[in-house]
C-alpha cells in the first residue's frame, strides 16, 4: 500500500508517494507568509490529486508530519507553535474524506522523522532509540520497546529542545529560560553572536547570515568568537543527548536536521564531550526522514493506550475491513479498516 506523505516545514512543504519507506514523485511548495493552513488547502488538494494520478500503486491514506504536538490518536492536535496555528480548528478529516475518500493520519514532525530513521535509516534493528533534530529549532522523539513514545497528550519525548541547562539563563521562545534551544538552536545564534564583546572584531559581524555553517567555517579558520560559539553548541547538544539517554535508555541516539550537514566535524567533538556509553550516529534519510515515517503512520495504532501504539507489519494478502467486509484501506492494531469505518471508529476518541 502507498500513502501521500506530507512534511509541513516552516518554509517548505514536501509531499510525495511513500511506499515502504521509499519516497517517489516528490513535490515541494512554499509556505504562505501567514503560516496558516486554510489558505493553501486548495493548492494541497490539487497537489494530492496529481500525486494520486501519478502513483503506480493505489493510494490508501494521507499522512501528515506537522510541527505541532499531536496526541497518540493520530487526530488530536494538542498545541501549535506559530506554524499552521489554525490546523486544530479546521475539519481536516472531513476534508480528506470528502475530497479524496481517504483517511488522514497526523503526527508530530520530529516523531515522524524518528519513525523513519528507526524503520528505514540509522536506527534500523533497534527497539530503543532517541532521535534529535538540530536545526532552526531542536526537536526530539523516542522509540521505547519497539513503539514510538507519545504519552497522553503527545508531548512525551518531544521536549528535548526545552531541557534546561544548569546555569544557563537565555530566554527561550517557550517562555522559560536556559533551554537548549535558547542556547544552541540556529534561531538563537544571531543574538548570541551580537551579545558578545568579540562580535565587532569577528568576521561574523559582516557575515550575510549567522548560522552554523558560518560558525563552523570561521571556527576552523581560527575566529575566537566562532570557536566559543561552536564549543558552546557542542556542550549544549551533548547535554541534550546525555539527558535524553538518561530519560529513555536508548541503544542509539540518531542526530538529524540541517546542522548535521557538518556531521564529520560535529560527531567526533560530541563523542569527545560525551565519553563512553552514549552511542550516536548521523541520520541517514536526510529531508526524507519525516516523509518515510509518515508513510508508516497507517500501520501505527491511533489508540490512546501506549501498549497498542506500536508498528504492525502489513499482511501480504488483500485486507478486508473489520467493520463492513469491504476492501480495507489501512491497518490499525493488526486489523483492516475502510475509510468510512475508520472515521466512524476514530470519532469516538477525537471529539468530532
Amino acid at each position: 500500500m502507498s500513502v501521500i506523505g506530507v512534511d509541513f516545514g516552516g518554509t517548505r512543504i514536501k509531499a510525495g508517494i511513500v511506499t515502504g519507506g521509499n519516497v517517489t514523485e516528490l513535490r515541494i511548495m512554499s509556505v504562505p507568509a501567514d503560516r496558516l493552513l486554510a489558505g493553501i488547502l486548495d493548492r494541497l488538494e490539487e497537489l494530492f490529486h496529481d500525486l494520486i494520478d501519478q502513483s503506480e500503486t493505489p493510494v490508501n491514506a494521507l499522512a501528515w508530519a506537522m510541527p505541532c504536538v499531536v496526541a497518540s490518536d493520530g487526530r488530536t492536535i494538542s498545541r501549535t507553535f506559530g506554524k499552521y496555528d489554525d490546523c486544530a480548528t479546521l475539519p481536516l478529516f472531513d476534508w480528506a474524506r470528502e475530497r479524496f475518500a481517504l483517511p488522514l493520519f497526523l503526527e508530530n514532525d520530529a516523531r515522524a522523522a524518528a519513525i523513519g530513521e528507526w524503520r528505514y535509516g540509522a536506527g534500523r534493528g533497534t527497539s530503543n532509540m532517541v532521535a534529535i533534530t538540530l536545526g532552526t529549532g531542536i526537536g526530539s522523539a523516542a522509540i521505547v520497546d519497539g513503539r514510538p513514545l507519545s504519552g497522553a497528550g503527545g508531548f512525551a519525548g518531544n521536549l528535548g529542545g526545552h531541557l534546561r541547562i544548569p546555569g544557563a539563563n537565555r530566554p527561550c521562545i517557550c517562555g522559560l529560560r536556559g533551554c537548549v534551544e535558547a542556547e544552541a538552536a540556529t534561531w538563537a545564534l544571531p543574538e548570541i553572536a551580537r551579545e558578545s564583546p568579540l562580535f565587532a572584531d569577528s568576521p561574523l559581524s559582516t557575515a550575510e547570515r549567522i548560522d552554523y555553517l558560518a560558525v563552523f567555517e570561521l571556527a576552523a579558520a581560527g575566529d575566537t568568537l566562532s570557536i566559543e560559539m561552536r564549543d558552546r553548541a557542542i556542550e549544549a547538544w551533548a547535554f541534550t543527548i546525555s539527558e535524553m539517554a538518561r530519560l529513555y535508555d536508548p541503544q542509539l541516539t540518531v542526530l538529524g536536521g540541517g546542522i548535521m550537514a557538518g556531521a564529520e566535524t560535529i560527531l567526533p567533538r560530541l563523542r569527545d564531550q560525551l565519553g563512553e556509553g552514549f552511542p550516536i550516529a548521523a541520520a541517514e534519510l536526510g529531508d526524507a526522514a519525516a516523509l518515510a515515517g509518515a508513510g508508516d503512520l497507517t500501520i501505527v495504532s491511533p489508540s490512546m493506550t501506549s501498549s497498542e501504539n506500536q508498528i504492525h507489519e502489513q499482511p501480504t494478502d488483500p485486507l478486508i475491513c473489520s467493520g463492513c467486509g469491504r476492501e480495507a484501506a489501512v491497518v490499525i492494531d493488526g486489523s483492516g479498516w475502510c475509510v468510512d469505518c475508520w472515521h466512524e471508529r476514530g470519532s469516538c476518541c477525537s471529539g468530532e
